[in-house]
């Protein structure tokens, strides 16, 4: 085994259904076919957006049950359609950045990957982003895949 492949057995990637997730899961999934690592896709409830919906009994079982069961299909398709072994995780944080820094912590990440920009508003591009958050205070190396990555065409012969 090689020290690249010794190196990377967790990784967390952050997960919101946007195309920078979509992304980095795809960039996820080719380092987990590589490495053999384990994905733990994680989606952050941050209080002062998706937990404002937990106002009645009815709606915070049917948007919840929604998003997860997304999370569980539609958002983590990348890794459905390569064959990688991976766990989803629903978190609640006071915001997305730190949701998935606690959790990289917690699930002992080698490496936390995210999307150059995900489903955050202007705010978060204003006041600095997910990415620009996880980068400066990760305990772990980040990976910022950028928006408009795709996986490159392997040569054959």
């Amino acid at each position: 085994m090689s020290a690249v492949e010794e190196s990377f057995q967790v990784l967390v990637v952050g997960v919101d259904g946007s195309d920078g997730s979509r992304g980095a899961l795809a960039w996820a999934g080719r380092l987990t076919l590589a490495t053999g690592a384990h994905v733990v896709a994680v989606h952050v409830l941050t209080y002062n957006r998706e937990l404002l919906r937990d106002s009645t009994l009815d709606t915070m079982r049917t948007w919840r049950r929604e998003l997860k069961d997304d999370l569980r299909t539609k958002w983590v398709e990348p890794l459905i359609a390569a064959g990688v072994e991976h766990r989803c995780l629903v978190v609640e944080g006071e915001s997305p950045a730190a949701g998935l820094l606690e959790t990289a912590d917690r699930e002992r990440a080698d490496l936390l990957i995210v999307g150059a920009q995900g489903s955050g508003g202007l705010a978060d591009r204003v006041l600095g982003g997910v990415s620009y958050r996880v980068t400066h205070r990760a305990h772990q190396p980040v990976v910022v895949v950028p928006l408009n990555w795709s996986a490159p065409r392997r040569k054959h012969g």
